[in-house]
């Protein structure tokens, strides 16, 4: 999952540094409108829809890819 991440980031926004601690806001300067943008990169490549409410409390990739995680498990 964090491979996917790194890879839509890059592919995206260019970011190729990231870790699991990294911070979207902070680390990387994505707004609100990269996030919303990510999220739908992000459901678009695994066919799913994520909580808006859960993913909105998300700050870091690690806590993205624990979210993802469980979904795509589900």
């Amino acid at each position: 999952m964090f491979d996917d991440i790194r890879q839509i980031l890059l592919e995206n926004y260019g970011i190729k540094d990231i870790d699991n601690s990294t911070d979207f806001k902070k680390d990387l300067g994505l707004n609100s409108f990269d996030l919303m943008n990510l999220v739908c990169l992000i459901e678009e490549r695994y066919a799913i829809e994520l909580d808006e409410e859960k993913y909105r409390k998300m700050t870091t990739i690690g806590q993205m890819c624990d979210y993802l995680n469980t979904l795509i498990k589900e």
